[in-house]
């Protein structure tokens, strides 16, 4: 990223502070919008409002985006180096899946953070991600103390890279809004699965109890 001060689209667009190894479609992206295409009534509507995740946050997620591409793969690797660190999740990887495999799709994942768009097909990811955790048995409080790390890596990469204050600011906030409605999504995902499958096991039982006293009558 540029180590110039880092503004908003029209801002950078003028002043040329646009880092000339970034994508060609960067100053494209700068001047989309954010935008949010979820009806009033959808359930996590509700959610970003009290966070106060806004479409101008969106449009600056979409303006850092073309400066964090390059820095993904050190994004992933916060995340599953405190998977990797531990023992029987390594495992659990390993039996399911390639660390490699995992890495390449969270790396889409981020990306998907920063497209500035907040929709159906959004939400669905997150439930997916979900899924996928839990297939390999990644319980919740490992999935927080990885998606933590790798937090803590993009907010020092912001931090190193932004000079001025109250744009820097504005960058962190933004990237903290989407973080948190990215855990909020997840981990309601991670609670739903379970809720099913206690319902599920709670039915199963409930029917083989059916069974046997069927069985004793007869």
């Amino acid at each position: 990223m540029s180590k110039k001060l880092l503004g908003w689209a029209g801002k950078w667009y003028k002043e040329q502070t646009v880092d000339r190894c970034a994508p060609k479609s960067v100053e494209g992206n700068l001047m989309e919008q954010g935008m949010i295409h979820l009806s009033t009534t959808h359930p996590i509507h509700k959610q970003i409002e009290v966070i106060e995740l806004t479409t101008e946050d969106l449009t600056l997620l979409r303006q850092l985006k073309p400066y964090l591409l390059p820095h993904m793969k050190s994004l992933t690797e916060a995340f599953y180096s405190v998977i990797l660190s531990v023992e029987h999740l390594k495992q659990l990887i390993t039996k399911h899946s390639t660390i490699e495999r995992l890495q390449l799709t969270l790396e889409r994942h981020i990306e998907e953070m920063f497209d500035g768009k907040i929709n159906e097909e959004f939400v669905g990811k997150r439930i997916r991600i979900a899924d996928v955790h839990r297939h390999i048995g990644l319980d919740t409080k490992w999935y927080m103390a990885a998606f933590q790390n790798m937090q803590n890596r993009l907010l020092d990469l912001i931090a190193a890279e932004i000079y001025n204050a109250e744009d820097r600011m504005k960058a962190i906030l933004a990237v903290n809004k989407i973080l948190n409605l990215e855990q909020q999504l997840v981990l309601e995902a991670y609670e739903e699965r379970n809720r099913l499958e206690r319902e599920e096991q709670y039915q199963q039982v409930k029917n083989e109890l059916k069974g046997s006293i069927a069985q004793l009558s007869n």
